[in-house]
């Protein structure tokens, strides 16, 4: 759906270590958050995270009991001060690896990435064979009773259409395949409506076929049924998007953090870790907040700062509701501080800038680009990064995909000769 750049991004080793740790540790201690900051009690998480509504918090906290381990994406500015972390995307809809699809393209554009004196040195993480990997992984750990076949339900979303479906299963179906062989196992991947996956026998099934795993790859309308959450429940089927990921992907989650790390509630290095890497973050309500040891009136502190400011919706996606306070009018500002206090969801956070890197534009220009770093982790493994840039001299703020950015490939060189970031 969007353009790749013909030209790779080339990362340090030292660089894929730091993305690693902030990609595998960060969403972890999201999920320390319902214990460590509303001590697990359910009607202040319904409060804050489920319109009050406790019935839902209740499910949801039941979900996040089980501690299963959930894919997510590091949404990740590099600036001058080193990554900082705009956003923590948790589920199986955070999409970005398809851009994986490319690697052998970009290496045969690139004598020098393809020959065999150099190749070794360029490494490229496969997201989509890391994601396999960690989902058979998963599902073999979390369901009982599996003997040789393991089957995955996907959901493609209601508006995708079904020549898309299909090849969309095939192409999971060569990634499933080649680990199924691995380990000895066989299996598939399949979809179909949600409403027509049943619990019998305590198993779930898609007319006959047992189902050990069920994957919402769109977030839309379409109501999981109560029989996939029983069987979550019963360990009969790994399912990562659980209501409990409505509280892990809440981007207020970062101004959490950054409180409890500044209570010294995790460890001294995950403190550290919080503190350097998150910027600074509030949800968006009349009250008092404290911005580098100094108190404001928050509502004051936007207009007064409007260029060191971001306002965004605590639930957007694809860079939605987003206002970056350098670069709208002082009107279009003031509009976004009226919507952050009407609805219950919106932060404000301070700007990250990106550090200006050189790379050809749809000309074939070398110019100067913003980029966005979107990187993987899967439980205990990092899964890779990829990156969408945008031109600084066309650049509005939000570099995303679905707003025209340009994605592009990234390598880890692993060669100490070199000097890279």
């Amino acid at each position: 759906m969007y353009p790749v750049n013909a030209w790779p991004i080339i990362i340090s080793e030292t660089t894929a270590n730091e993305l690693q740790t902030l990609s595998i540790k960060l969403p972890k201690l999201i999920q320390q958050i319902p214990k460590l900051y509303f001590n697990n009690d359910v009607k202040k998480i319904a409060d804050y995270y489920f319109s009050g509504n406790e019935f839902i918090a209740q499910y949801a906290m039941i979900s996040h009991e089980k501690k299963i381990d959930i894919g997510s994406r590091l949404d990740l500015m590099y600036t001058e001060d080193g990554f900082k972390v705009l956003e923590i995307n948790i589920g199986s809809s955070i999409g970005g690896w398809q851009v994986q699809s490319f690697e052998k393209v970009i290496r045969k554009f690139h004598p020098y990435l393809s020959n065999q004196e150099n190749s070794n040195y360029f490494h490229s993480e496969d997201s989509q064979k890391n994601y396999v990997k960690f989902l058979i992984d998963k599902t073999l750990q979390h369901v009982k009773s599996i003997e040789n076949e393991v089957n995955i339900f996907i959901n493609f979303g209601q508006d995708q259409h079904e020549e898309i479906d299909a090849k969309s299963l095939l192409f999971f179906n060569e990634l499933l395949d080649v680990e199924f062989k691995k380990r000895g196992l066989t299996g598939m991947a399949c979809s179909g409506k949600l409403s027509s996956l049943k619990l019998r026998n305590g198993n779930l099934y898609l007319g006959n076929t047992k189902i050990h795993s069920v994957i919402l790859l769109v977030s839309d309308d379409e109501e999981v049924p109560v029989d996939v959450f029983r069987s979550f429940l019963m360990d009969a089927t790994y399912f990562p998007d659980h209501v409990g990921v409505t509280m892990y992907g809440d981007k207020r989650n970062l101004g959490l953090l950054r409180t409890l790390a500044e209570k010294s509630k995790f460890s001294e290095e995950d403190n550290e870790l919080i503190l350097d890497s998150i910027p600074w973050t509030a949800e968006i309500k009349k009250r008092d907040i404290i911005y580098k040891k100094e108190t404001f009136d928050l509502i004051d502190f936007l207009r007064n700062h409007k260029d060191l400011m971001v306002i965004k919706s605590a639930r957007g996606y694809q860079g939605k509701d987003v206002f970056i306070g350098k670069y709208v009018t002082n009107e279009e500002w003031e509009e976004a501080i009226q919507i952050g206090l009407q609805e219950t969801d919106f932060i404000a956070q301070e700007f990250s800038d990106s550090i200006n890197f050189k790379a050809p534009n749809k000309n074939n220009e070398w110019t100067s680009h913003k980029l966005v770093w979107g990187s993987f982790g899967f439980g205990n493994m990092y899964g890779g990064v990829w990156v969408r840039m945008s031109e600084v001299e066309s650049n509005l703020g939000v570099i995303n995909s679905a707003t025209g950015a340009v994605e592009a490939i990234v390598y880890e060189l692993r060669e100490e000769d070199f000097y890279i970031i």
